[in-house]
């Protein structure tokens, strides 16, 4: 699925109508057609059922006088809510409130409100909204929410009203819809949060305007279904041995954090490596991974009685030999001289991904990403924050803007991943349960990640598969365990491809 900023679906509505000579009023016409067949799923049988269609001042007005009047043909009691007068609308959906009005459908105020509705059309505002609602419209919005607390269906024309079509802020009182029809292509608000939030069931409908583009640009962004995920996903022909899949060396562990190397291990191998090597501290971690994850391989680094660990630099590089490519952070520690680690892996010619502790070190010496292999971050807010040196403002736009500088590929985690391309590719990843907001399940991620590089796949799709892929395992483990009760653990076991 393809997703565009508000300001590009603009721009391309625009270049339909006047570049190409598309009718606005067809276009609308399609647009109401979807509309009132969402409308109608959403009523889910109901007999004559009463709705109110409340309608702004632009074209998502129109859409709804127009909707208005499909409903009321095919059998709805239909009531209009207009915000707006007639004589200010933009020509075609001035079109359709007078046609509302010859056929008689009747026009309330805000007194409508007082009534009860089994649906209600929301067509206040559309994408380009890019203030707060104020005086009528935010009245308006919010007794749409109390008709919906009260069991009215809610149907949100392109965005729900109140809500940012690029950020996916809600910008003051914001309608949170049951439903939400959008046009030929979905916009970031329908994702980012609290937007996401507000869309409730997004159908994106064809209406038939063209893509003076003919295709992606790179402020678009892609949301993958499990399809699309697999096709990215290497070959394994029945004559393979593991050395076609890969070879693998995770940098992890210290002492109190096996636990990260073993989840990470783990996932890797689920993932579909051919071989892993673990590179981790010699007395409390080499062996919960050799117990936990026996598959792996390990080589000890030396630890001191306090559990300090000796990186010597002989060691990384001798580890790094024969290998298709390195994780390094899940467990690592903060300890000052474990930044050698990330030192080392990010000097080497290898595709890497570095999370966690190696993200900690990693914000310190950014100019370490100045390097000719394949790199992967996959940071949480938080460790995104410390990266940029300031608050995440916007996920979308820092994530790109720090891939692109620094020529990497980010993928930043939340309810909504964010996976940023150097070459300024976007995709979301909006899969996945509140289940998985657990102690390591960003070290599954990492192992995953690793596991598909070392397989050959380049650091953009490598990440946005094992973004898809990880958050899977999460809605596994939820069905078989439940939301609160899941934990990485599980998640790492159900990993599948």
């Amino acid at each position: 699925m393809r997703v565009l900023t508000a300001e590009r679906m603009r721009e391309i509505e625009r270049a339909a109508i006047e570049g190409y000579g598309l009718s606005g009023l067809v276009l609308m016409e399609r647009a109401a057609l979807k509309l009132t067949e969402a409308v109608w799923e959403a009523l889910a049988g109901t007999p004559a059922p009463r709705v109110l269609v409340v309608c702004g001042a632009g074209n998502n007005g129109g859409d709804g006088y127009a909707c208005a009047r499909m409903l009321r043909q095919s059998g709805a009691r239909v009531q209009l809510l207009p915000l707006c007068p007639a004589e200010k609308l933009p020509p075609d959906a001035q079109r359709n409130a007078q046609i509302c009005r010859k056929m008689g459908i009747p026009e309330l105020g805000l007194e409508a409100f007082s009534r009860d509705y089994d649906a209600i059309v929301d067509g206040i505002f559309g994408t380009g909204l890019s203030r707060a609602p104020a005086g009528d419209y935010a009245r308006a919005i919010e007794a749409v929410n109390r008709q919906a607390e009260r069991g009215a269906r809610v149907v949100s024309v392109d965005i729900p009203s109140g809500i940012d079509g690029t950020t996916g802020r809600a910008l003051g009182a914001a309608v949170r819809a049951d439903a939400t029809v959008t046009f030929q292509w979905a916009k970031r608000g329908h994702f980012l949060y609290p937007g996401a939030l507000h869309t409730g069931r997004l159908r994106v409908a064809d209406i038939g305007i063209p893509d003076p583009a003919a295709g992606f640009l790179p402020e678009d962004a892609e949301v993958l279904d499990g399809a699309a995920v697999r096709a990215l996903l290497p070959s394994r022909p029945r004559d393979a041995h593991k050395n076609d899949f890969g070879h693998a060396l995770l940098v992890a562990g210290s002492r109190g954090m096996a636990g990260a190397a073993v989840l990470a291990a783990t996932a890797c191998m689920r993932g579909g490596a051919g071989l892993l090597t673990v590179l981790c501290p010699e007395r409390s971690v080499l062996p919960q991974v050799q117990a936990a994850a026996p598959v792996a391989m390990c080589l000890p680094l030396p630890e001191g009685a306090a559990g300090e660990v000796r990186d010597e630099a002989s060691l990384y590089a001798s580890a790094l030999v024969g290998k298709s490519a390195v994780g390094v952070g899940p467990g690592l520690s903060r300890a000052p001289e474990r930044a050698a680690a990330v030192r080392a892996v990010l000097g080497s010619a290898l595709a890497a991904v570095v999370d966690a502790d190696g993200l900690f070190h990693l914000a310190e010496h950014l100019a370490w990403l100045s390097r000719g292999a394949q790199t992967v971050l996959t940071p949480h807010p938080g460790e995104m924050a410390r990266l940029l040196r300031r608050k995440v403002e916007d996920p979308v736009r820092d994530a790109a803007d720090f891939a692109r500088e620094h020529g990497c590929t980010v993928l930043l985690k939340g309810a909504l991943t964010v996976i940023a391309a150097p070459d300024g590719r976007l995709t979301f990843n909006c899969v996945g349960t509140s289940g998985m907001a657990t102690a390591g399940s960003g070290d599954a991620l990492t192992g995953l990640v690793l596991s598909l590089l070392a397989q050959g796949m380049s650091g953009y799709d490598a990440a946005r598969a094992a973004a898809y892929l990880h958050a899977e395992a999460g809605l596994r483990a939820e069905e078989a365990l439940g939301n609160a009760s899941m934990n990485a653990w599980d998640l790492a076991q159900r990993i599948r491809l």
